[in-house]
C-alpha cells in the first residue's frame, strides 16, 4: 500500500512539474510590433524613450534613459495595466556595464501620454519595491512620456 501512495505521489510531482515547465516556454518573450506603441520625454538635458507592447494585460517594454550626465540607463520592463496605472519593474544596467539592476515603476495614462510617479522605494534581495503605505506621486516625476512612432531596428 505504501508503494502505490508513493508511487502515485511520483507521478503527480512529474505532471506537476512537466506542466508547470509547459506553462513556462509558452510566456511571451517578444514584442509584437503591430501592439508597440512607443512614447519619449525630454526634461532639460535628459532623455528617455519608452516602448511597449500593449497586445496583452501583461506589458513587455524596453526603457531608456540618457543623462546628460553621460549616465545611460537601458534595460527591458514587464508590467501590468490596471485602470489607468501602469505598474511594474525595470531591469537595467548602467553605462552598458553587464551588472543588471531592477527597481519599481508606475506610470499613469493621461490621454496619449504616461506620467512617472514618485515613490518610496524599499529593497529586498536586492530588487527595488515600492512601499505601500507611502502613496505614488505623479504631480512629483520629471518625464511625462508622449507618444512618438517607433523606429524599427
Amino acid at each position: 500500500m505504501k508503494k502505490n501512495r508513493l508511487s502515485l505521489l511520483s507521478i503527480s510531482l512529474v505532471l506537476i512539474l512537466f506542466s508547470s515547465c509547459k506553462q513556462q516556454t509558452a510566456i511571451k518573450t517578444k514584442m509584437d510590433n503591430k501592439y508597440t506603441v512607443c512614447y519619449m520625454s525630454i526634461d532639460k538635458a535628459d532623455t528617455a524613450w519608452l516602448k511597449i507592447d500593449t497586445s496583452e494585460k501583461n506589458i513587455l517594454g524596453e526603457m531608456k534613459f540618457n543623462y546628460a550626465n553621460k549616465n545611460y540607463y537601458e534595460g527591458p520592463i514587464k508590467a501590468v495595466m490596471k485602470g489607468d496605472t501602469l505598474r511594474g519593474n525595470f531591469s537595467f544596467r548602467l553605462n552598458h556595464v553587464d551588472k543588471w539592476y531592477k527597481n519599481p515603476i508606475a506610470l499613469l495614462k493621461k490621454d496619449d501620454t504616461l506620467i512617472m510617479g514618485v515613490g518610496e522605494v524599499m529593497t529586498l534581495w536586492g530588487s527595488g519595491y515600492f512601499d505601500k503605505n507611502v502613496p505614488i506621486d505623479y504631480d512629483k516625476g520629471r518625464f511625462v512620456f508622449g507618444r512618438v512612432g517607433c523606429v524599427i531596428r
